[in-house]
This record gives structure tokens, sequence and C-alpha cells, in this order.
């Protein structure tokens, strides 16, 4: 029996030790994905330019994951934006707002980016300086809910470990063994 509590108790520790690694590899995957974002293409070293805006539209379609008669009341709405710029002599067009194509936009976001650009001329966009053709309105567009996501898969396991490092440096006897005694 006593061999059986402690097979179930170095089981119980084991799982408990690879969920909390579990964790930190998530934690640092979902640090990761933002950096790895900055970092492809060089994003820091992109230049900011001045572009003329030719198209400024908002385009609305049914949102497929509703029902056809809320669709319509509620469709995904979409900003569609065309904009040309000069990059060393050359002109060059683009339609790009962000280059992290996993990213989804919602209808909100695409609402005030209409209102923001219908009426103006000029708008800023980054350009590759290594690839002229490759532009965006946004220079980082970054997931901050993949970063906290991190910081939160991040701080259980220190906080764990900490309570784990206090209660053997500290246990429940440590301030009774402090009072000393005289006979």
């Amino acid at each position: 029996m006593k061999h059986l509590i402690k097979a179930l108790y170095f089981l119980t520790l084991t799982i408990l030790f690879l969920f909390l690694v579990l964790q930190v590899v998530l934690s640092c995957y979902s640090f990761y994905k933002p950096l790895q974002r900055i970092l492809e293409n060089n994003r820091f070293l992109w230049e900011k330019r001045v572009a003329n805006i030719e198209l400024v539209e908002l385009d609305n379609r049914p949102n497929p994951d509703m029902p056809k008669e809320a669709s319509m009341v509620f469709p995904i709405q979409e900003c569609k934006i065309k904009y040309a710029y000069e990059y060393k002599g050359k002109h060059y067009s683009n339609t790009q707002i962000g280059l992290n194509t996993k990213k989804e936009y919602d209808s909100k976001f695409h609402t005030e980016l209409y209102g923001k650009l219908k009426e103006m001329n000029t708008v800023a966009v980054y350009v590759n300086p290594e690839n002229p053709k490759q532009s965006s309105l946004l220079k980082y567009d970054l997931d901050l809910k993949d970063i906290g996501a991190g910081i939160a898969l991040f701080i259980f396991p220190l906080l764990l470990g900490y309570w784990i490092y206090i209660g053997k440096k500290h246990p429940a006897n440590y301030l009774a063994d402090q009072i000393k005694t005289l006979s």
C-alpha cells in the first residue's frame, strides 16, 4: 500500500511538472509569434512614405456564420483601399492594410478605417526597402491577444514555483522554530 501511494504521488508530481513545462512552452510560442512578425522581412527597417489614395470603399457582404435571415442585418464590412506611392523614382500601387494575413480584422475596424480614410487624399504607408512592391498601412499589425496569453501562461508556472520555493525554505513550523525556549 505504501508503494502505491508513493507511485501515485510521483505520478501526480510528474503530470504537474509536464503540465507546467507545456505551459512555459506555449507561453514562449505566444511571445515568439509576434516577435517573428516584427523580424520577418526586417519590418523594423521599413521606411515611411506618403501615398495617394486612389480608392476607398466599404464592402458589405452577408455573414456566412449567421442564419440567412440575420446575415444581411449583421453583414461583414470590409474596407477596400488602393493607394499609390513612389519609392526611389518608381511608382508602385498596393491594397494591403497590414501584412498579418492570419489576423482577421473585424467589421468595426473596417468601418472606422473607412470613416477615417473616405475624405482623405493621402495616407502614410510603410515600404519594404528590399522589395518596394511590398507595403502596408500598418507597420506592426500584431495580435496583442497572443502576447497577453503568453504573459498569463508564463505567470502561473513562475508563481507556482515561487510558492513551492517559499514552502520549502519557510515550512509551516518555520516561525515556531524561531522561538527560543529557556528551561
